[in-house]
Order: C-alpha cells, then sequence, then structure tokens
C-alpha cells in the first residue's frame, strides 16, 4: 500500500492512503493510531470504528472559565450536560457509580462510623491557585474537608496525583454518613424503650 506524506508538523502528520482515506497521527505510532477518515464517512479513532458514537466535542479552555464540553448528539449542540472549565471544575447533570454486588470482593460491614466523621472538620474556604497560592478571582467561598486530616482516619477515601496533590473521594464519606446515622437512630430508639418502660414518656403511636 503506497503512502503520500502531506505534511509534517513537528510529529504530527496527515496521510493520504491508496484506498482513498485520510489519516491524522503521529510519526511515532503505526498507521492505523490517530483518526482515520474514509470516503464512506466512516471514522475510526485509534482503530476503534465510531460509527454509532454519540457526537463529541472538545474546546481547550483559554481561561478558568472556558469550556471543555461534551454534547449529547449534534442536535444539541449548545446543551451542555457535562463539562470541566479551566480552572478544573466539573458540572454534571448526574452521576451513577458501579457499586453492584459482583463487583465486590470480601464486603465487611462498617462498625463505629461516627468515630471517623468525629475526626474529620468541614470548614470553609476559598479556592487558591496551585501555582502561586493566591485566591482565584471570582471564586467564591467553597465546602470541603482537608484530605491530609482524612487521610489520618480513612486513607482509603484520599487518593494523590503526580505532583503530590490529595484528592477526596467524597462518596466514601456518604457511606459513613449513612451508617451514623443509623447507627444513632438505634441509639434514640433504645432510649425510648428504656423511657417507656420507666413511665417517663408514651407509647410512640404506630
Amino acid at each position: 500500500m503506497s503512502i503520500v506524506l502531506l505534511a509534517v508538523v513537528a510529529q504530527a502528520q496527515i496521510k493520504m492512503h491508496s484506498d482513498s482515506h485520510v489519516s491524522l497521527g503521529t510519526l511515532s505510532g503505526s498507521w492505523d493510531i490517530g483518526t482515520q477518515l474514509y470516503p464512506s464517512g466512516r471514522v475510526f479513532f485509534n482503530t476503534c470504528d465510531t460509527t454509532r458514537w454519540h457526537w463529541v466535542t472538545v474546546a481547550t479552555p483559554g481561561c478558568p472559565t472556558g469550556k471543555c464540553w461534551i454534547v449529547t448528539a449534534p442536535g444539541n449542540k449548545y446543551k451542555h450536560n457535562f463539562f470541566v472549565t479551566g480552572s478544573g471544575y466539573v458540572f454534571q447533570r448526574g452521576r451513577y457509580t458501579a457499586s453492584d454486588n459482583s463487583n465486590q470482593m470480601n464486603p465487611n460491614e462498617i462498625t463505629n462510623p461516627g468515630a471517623v466523621l468525629e475526626r474529620v472538620t468541614g470548614v470553609w474556604y476559598t479556592p487558591v491557585d496551585g501555582g502561586d497560592g493566591r485566591a482565584n478571582a471570582g471564586e467564591n467561598r467553597r465546602v470541603g474537608i482537608s484530605a491530609q486530616e482524612l487521610m489520618r482516619v480513612l486513607p482509603e477515601a484520599v487518593t494523590a496525583d503526580e505532583d503530590g496533590l490529595l484528592y477526596v473521594d467524597y462518596d466514601a464519606l456518604t457511606v459513613f454518613l449513612i451508617e451514623t446515622v443509623k447507627e444513632q437512630r438505634r441509639q434514640i430508639e433504645a432510649m425510648r424503650k428504656v423511657m417507656v418502660e420507666n413511665n417517663l414518656m408514651e407509647p410512640e403511636e404506630r
């Protein structure tokens, strides 16, 4: 198969193949790595057929409020159900997390969940720029917890990126909130039973 090299800029290249399809790729990859455009209209991305894909629009944010978004279909071009801003905030309509029993090995019931939450402090804070440590212009106060503080009591809910910056899995804290509420309800019911038995309160009507 003959290949005609049309353009080369740094490591990028555009190729016209003998079967009339055009590929957009790099010098470092094989011929089928990148985007392949066929006269029939079919498009392959890294060897994956995109015929059944929904349309995806990606825009490089040029400022903290700039958006990188994904749209659901061509007809919803300006309906951005999911997008990420240049400052790193993710906006979405909803989210589901895989939690099927088949994905959980050796599950163990959480005990004394309140003890974990008692050692974590919720705070108001103003986001700062990771580069110079100054507050981001136009940022509103936010609420959160300290990843360093959480790591001491629940390291499973903390992870770090390649620069050592810590991130919190807030979904994990939701599980502890659920178990803490259940624990408190059991304590309240036990106290209610004792008070009823000692005629300190009327039985609850059912």
